[in-house]
This record gives structure tokens, C-alpha cells and sequence, in this order.
């Protein structure tokens, strides 16, 4: 057994690190990059980029699986670019481990934290997979966000590995000598301090809940239905596009019949395929025009306000959007207040190198892609005295868009997503974790409609407070604070 455990150990700590990654959750997180480290100790210099390139490979194979629904060529693609990414990762934690000396615990630690930071930026950014988001249940913990982002809680996970690593490779490479606290006490300190860490987190975590709490306590509340109608919108022609309106509006009537307070009423992104704005100023009577007529005036008979997820077409281009109506002032004829989705999804949804590389774009545009203009401000609605943000879909993953929107005044986040072609409750729940920080972040609501899932309502310290369950027709109803200032200003 040691003798096959000596022989392959590099592809067992491949193997480890790779699944680890893989079934990330908040247990795991706490120890996942320990058999990465002992991976990069294991092999030699001249391979180590292989051995990451492998790691990156496998470990994103068995972490966005889901993606092979979509698209074969998808899932290889993020695989590729993990491989080249991880390729250069264990070339640095290599030189670290060799050149660094008694430092080469804390170079790696900032190595790991800002891999998982440049992971998310650029064209190619991917916000799945962070460690930090992991732990979105574990409220308390996670309050540091507010100052730190995603990356500060990423960074106490990501330095319990190094600990877990370097306790670890102490006892091993000790294991046939006398015990000597001495030579311990780097290690010991290294655990007090990721102690300390952890302690912290969950001190300020109970403060600032309390904080928040008490700070919205006196806003007076929003009630929000947000719509799940359990399919894939562009899955089909207008039949299926009709198919899923009349679905849309009957659960609406369900909603405000249960809850006729209800002042907003949420539906996912690109609920409506047909372009309202095209179609319903269309000379022509077609069903798309019907439909959109329809639409609007079953919208325009109602109390509540709609957001409204469109593929909207102006001026030639297409845009990924959610249209806010308001009944009775913009709904007949439709000038509905828009904003259209700026970060765009690389490759399925947007690819900037159409002339550099003419044959990737034709490939995308023959397969399962549809690319989008995107959006040029990030805007901000306003309705009943709540200033919101519609992030779509994709957008909510990242921290740094979702300060934008709120510098530009947003005091609560309405996002509309389509998960629904994923086929996977893991998909969602991945996406979910990443509106979970979006709230805690930046102390204030989300309300996500989705098309399949997690439809639900977070509230400003990341609690989600009202759910509908995963594929299946509902909606999520509840309450969120019309805030009128950040958290941080005081009443004068």
C-alpha cells in the first residue's frame, strides 16, 4: 500500500484536489486547496504547469458538468481556459514554496486569493467556483463581505488550507521524531491566527446583522411577487412563446388575487421573446404583434407595476432587457423605462473579436448562441419611492457591477434569471450563492424571478425570506424595505 501510495500520489492528490473542488460546499471549502498544495510539493519543477493544467481541467469538468446541456463545446472551452489558468497558478506556487523561505505560506496564501480574484475579470470572467460562496448560509460569517467582498471571506478559507497543508506536512515529515514545540510554533501561530480570523468574522457578523436589523426596522416595506413559470423561454417558436405568456399572466393573477398589496410583480429574463417594442409598432398584424397587444393589455388592467424581461430590438440591435411598466401611465402605447444587460456572457451571449477571429463567431452564431449589443449604462429604476437595479441573470455574480448599480443610487436589487437550461438544481443553487453576497455586500434586498429556480427573496444580511421551489410553477412573494439612504448615513 505505501509502496502504491508513494507511486501515485501526484494522481491521487490530482484526483483529491480535483472532486474537492468539484463538490465545493462549506464544509469542503475549508480544506479544499490542501491536496493541491501537497500536489505542487509532490511533482517536479519542469511539470508542475502540467499537473496544473490537469487540475484546472478536471476540477471545473466535475464543477460545471451541468454546462455539457448547453453546449459540449462550452463546457471544454471553460475547461481549456482553467487548464491555462491553473497551468500558470502551480508554476507560482511552486516558486513560492522554493524561493520564499518561512514566507512561502503567506505568498501562497495571496497567491490562491488573487487566482480566485483574476478568475473574475476580463472578457473570460467566471465568477463560479469562488470559495467564499460557498458559505452563503452561514450568515454570520459572512458579514465581512460588507467590507471586505466575496474575496476577504475567500481568503480565511482559502488560509485554512494552507494551515490544514502546513500542520500537515509538519507531522509527516516529523512522524519518526521526538515532538518539539519549538519548531511547531510557526505552524501554532499560523493556526491563532486564522482563529482569531474566524472569530472575528463571526463577532462582526453578529453585530452588523443586529446593525442592519435595526437600521431598516423603521423603512416601511415593498410587497413583491416574483414569477417562476418552469421553462426555457427560447426553447421553441410562437406557440411556445404564447404557451409561456399565458403562463406568465396566470400566475401574476394568482399572485395579486392571494396578495392584491402586491406593487411590484417580477418575471424572469426574457420571459417575453417576442420584442414588445418591434412587434407591438409593427404595420403589420402578425401573432407576434397579437401577442405583444395582449400582453400589454392584460399589464396596463392591473395595480401592480411589472418587470418585465424582453429580448428587445431598437435601432437594429438586439438587446438582452427588462422593460419596468407602469400601469396607466407607459403601457399603452409601450414606453416602458428599460435597461439592457451590460455584461454580456462571453461567447453565448457576446463576442467582442468578430473580425480577429471571423470563424469562432460564425461557429457561435450557427450553434446555440445568441449574441447581444450590450447595454451602455448600468440604470437605475425608481418606483413608489424604491430606487432598484435590474441585474440580469448573469450579472449578479459580480460584486464590482453590483457597487455600480448601487453608487448610481440602487437601494435594492431585482434580478431576473434563466437557469432553466441547465437541467440542474446545482447550477441554480451555484448562481444563488452569488446573490446571496450581492445582499450582504452591499446591505440591501435582492428579489430574484427565475425561469425554473431559485426564485426567492433575500433579504439585506443574505436570509432568504420567501422561496419557490425549484422546477415547478409559483411565485415568491414578501416584503423588502423602500430604503432611502445607504446604511451607513445617519438620520439628521
Amino acid at each position: 500500500m505505501s509502496l502504491f501510495l508513494k507511486r501515485y500520489k501526484s494522481v491521487f492528490f490530482l484526483l483529491a484536489a480535483s472532486i474537492l473542488f468539484g463538490i465545493s460546499n462549506s464544509v469542503t471549502a475549508w480544506f479544499c486547496f490542501v491536496p493541491v498544495l501537497f500536489l505542487v510539493h509532490s511533482v517536479r519543477p519542469k511539470t508542475v504547469w502540467l499537473w496544473g493544467a490537469l487540475y484546472g481541467c478536471f476540477s471545473y469538468l466535475f464543477y460545471v458538468t451541468w454546462l455539457f446541456t448547453y453546449s459540449a463545446s462550452a463546457l471544454f472551452g471553460v475547461c481549456f481556459v482553467y487548464a491555462v489558468y491553473c497551468a500558470l497558478l502551480f508554476l507560482v506556487l511552486k516558486g513560492a514554496e522554493q524561493f520564499c523561505g518561512k514566507a512561502a505560506p503567506f505568498v501562497q496564501l495571496a497567491v490562491l486569493v488573487l487566482y480566485e480574484y483574476f478568475k473574475t475579470v476580463g472578457f473570460l470572467g467566471f465568477s463560479y467556483g469562488i470559495n467564499g460562496y460557498t458559505q452563503y448560509k452561514n450568515i454570520y460569517f459572512i458579514q465581512t463581505a460588507d467590507f471586505s467582498g466575496v474575496f476577504g471571506v475567500t481568503a480565511l478559507l482559502d488560509f485554512s488550507s494552507v494551515v490544514l497543508y502546513q500542520m500537515s506536512r509538519f507531522f509527516y515529515d516529523n512522524r519518526k521524531n521526538r515532538f518539539c514545540l519549538k519548531a511547531f510554533f510557526p505552524v501554532l501561530t499560523q493556526f491563532a491566527v486564522l482563529f482569531a480570523g474566524v472569530i472575528f468574522s463571526y463577532v462582526y457578523g453578529f453585530y452588523k446583522v443586529s446593525a442592519v436589523d435595526k437600521a431598516q426596522a423603521g423603512f416601511r416595506r415593498m410587497p413583491v411577487a416574483a414569477i417562476q413559470h418552469n421553462t426555457d423561454p427560447w426553447k421553441g417558436g410562437i406557440d411556445f412563446y404564447r404557451k409561456d405568456v399565458d403562463s406568465l399572466i396566470l400566475l401574476s393573477e394568482q399572485a395579486l388575487a392571494d396578495h392584491p398589496e402586491t406593487e411590484l410583480v417580477v418575471w424572469p429574463e426574457t420571459a417575453v421573446v417576442p420584442s414588445i417594442m418591434k412587434h407591438y409598432y409593427a404595420p403589420e398584424e402578425t401573432e407576434r404583434k397579437e401577442l405583444v397587444t395582449e400582453l400589454l393589455e392584460f399589464i396596463d388592467g392591473q395595480n401592480a407595476a411589472f418587470l418585465v424581461g424582453n429580448f428587445n430590438v431598437q435601432d437594429g440591435n438586439d438587446y438582452n432587457s427588462a422593460f419596468l411598466f407602469r400601469p396607466g401611465e407607459n403601457v399603452l402605447p409601450p414606453a416602458p423605462e428599460v435597461y439592457s444587460k451590460v455584461h454580456l456572457v462571453p461567447f453565448s451571449e457576446y463576442f467582442p473579436y468578430e473580425k480577429t477571429f471571423p470563424h469562432i463567431y460564425r461557429f457561435l452564431l450557427d450553434g446555440d448562441s445568441h449574441l447581444w449589443t450590450p447595454g451602455t449604462e448600468r440604470s437605475v429604476f425608481t418606483l413608489n419611492g424604491l430606487s432598484f437595479a435590474s441585474p440580469i441573470c448573469f450579472e449578479d455574480s459580480f460584486g464590482a457591477d453590483c457597487r455600480i448599480f448601487v453608487r448610481n443610487g440602487a437601494r435594492a436589487f431585482i434580478n431576473m434569471s434563466n437557469d432553466a437550461w441547465a437541467k440542474s438544481s446545482r447550477a441554480q443553487k451555484q448562481h444563488l450563492q452569488n446573490a446571496v453576497f450581492r445582499s450582504v455586500e452591499n446591505h440591501i434586498p435582492t428579489v430574484r424571478s427565475t425561469a425554473s429556480g431559485v426564485t426567492c427573496i433575500i433579504d439585506s444580511c443574505g436570509r432568504i425570506t420567501a422561496e419557490c421551489g425549484e422546477f415547478c410553477t409559483g411565485y415568491a412573494f414578501g416584503t423588502i424595505p423602500v430604503i432611502d439612504r445607504p446604511l451607513q448615513q445617519k438620520k439628521k
